[in-house]
């Protein structure tokens, strides 16, 4: 029903993109005698993995390298302590 999506699309820089958008539209009946109109929308995202990456994964992995020098460090050496934390 809705195929065209670029109305929704306004920003360069997303980190989601659409894949589909659905519209259905039915009516809901509670009584014999009411009879009340919906509109159900389901949207469907995915999410570009670039969010995970600089996000996620690249703070991991560099707090993990500074954790790992600390211990190559000399014990005397007066930065280790400050290094680590």
């Amino acid at each position: 029903m809705f195929n065209d999506v670029s109305d929704f699309i306004r920003f360069k820089r997303q980190h989601y993109v659409f894949v589909a958008v659905e519209g259905i539209v039915g009516v809901a009946v509670y009584d014999a005698t009411e009879h009340y109109p919906t509109v159900t929308f389901t949207i469907r995202l995915h999410r570009k993995p670039l969010y995970y990456i600089v996000n996620l994964i690249v703070p991991c992995c560099l707090l993990s390298f500074v954790a790992v020098s600390s211990f190559l460090l000399q014990p005397g050496y007066p930065e280790r302590l400050g290094i680590g934390t």
